[in-house]
């Protein structure tokens, strides 16, 4: 039990570093042509909106699958949390920031 929780530790502190790295390697690449300064500036657009895909994605997964209804009001919480957030301001950092707030208000709230 106790490495099947350092493992899990250490496959999210390398999945948390390659997050952070490797917009800061590919912004650090001086590249002359332009097909290569277009897929990085893609990439950068494309990036904010894939984490919170991700998130979504792993936030849902596992609520859904009990019954226990409060669960699944604090989840919606979080959700309308970006969303009106994400149509009020579209970006991308405060949409998350509210997500976590609204989320964290329903669970100790509610």
């Amino acid at each position: 039990m106790k490495t099947d929780f350092i493992i899990a530790v250490l496959l999210i502190a390398v999945g948390t570093y390659l997050i952070r790295a490797v917009p800061f390697v590919f912004s650090s690449k001086k590249e002359t042509g332009k097909q290569n300064r277009h897929q990085i500036n893609l990439f950068f657009k494309l990036m904010g909106p894939s984490m919170i895909a991700a998130l979504l994605v792993v936030s849902v997964a596992s609520p859904l699958k009990t019954q226990d209804t409060a669960q699944l009001i604090n989840v919606a919480m979080g959700f309308s949390g970006v969303g009106v957030s994400h149509w009020l301001w579209n970006n991308s950092g405060i949409s998350v920031l509210a997500g976590v707030v609204c989320f964290t208000a329903a669970l100790l709230f509610l």
